[in-house]
């Protein structure tokens, strides 16, 4: 016994006085918070129902069948579950002020939404507007064609009206095109 708690002792003083200090406040929350456990739920106490039965016990009789008769009273009937009639239709205060009248609709806007270009990542200008050319290629990209084609991407048309990325060499309006 004396081997374990002379190299527990010797690890102790090893370590600074703040990690002695934090090792104790650790070790002492265990033993409270495990003290505690044994003293709320240990013991010989089990869990009970409402009744006084233990909860892990085996209940003693069939529940009774639930309807409308009386406690006490077994009619041998048995019936149906559910609401007999149904409760009124709640109205909400504010529907019940005098003189109050609905809104207007007002007309639906026409105009466009304006996005600033970039904003979702790509570049809209090349292709169909379900195209996605990057807005920025990654960053050591020297032959962006090269990239778009390891990528999927066939040659694009330029619908934007301008070629950011240089992509049109030739200029005849097919980005990474035959002889781009």
């Amino acid at each position: 016994m004396s081997r374990w708690y002379g190299a527990l002792t010797a690890w102790l003083r090893a370590r600074s006085r703040r990690e002695r200090i934090g090792l104790a406040a650790v070790s002492a929350a265990l033993v409270l918070g495990l003290a505690t456990a044994l003293v709320a739920g240990g013991g010989d106490r089990d869990l009970l129902w409402f009744g006084g039965e233990p909860a892990a016990a085996p209940a003693s009789e069939p529940a009774p069948e639930s309807g409308g008769a009386e406690p006490g009273r077994d009619t041998g009937q048995r019936q149906e579950a559910g609401p007999v009639e149904s409760p009124p239709p709640y109205v909400q205060p504010f529907a019940q002020q005098p003189g109050a009248k609905p809104r207007a609709p007002q007309a639906s806007p026409t105009a466009g939404v304006e996005i600033e270009e970039g904003t979702d990542g790509c570049d809209h200008a090349y292709g169909d507007r379900d195209v996605c050319v990057p807005w920025e290629f990654p960053a050591g990209v020297s032959d962006k064609c090269g990239w778009l084609r390891e990528r999927g991407f066939e040659p694009l048309k330029i619908t934007g009206g301008r070629d950011r990325h240089g992509l049109d060499r030739n200029g005849d309006g097919t980005a990474c095109g035959a002889g781009d």
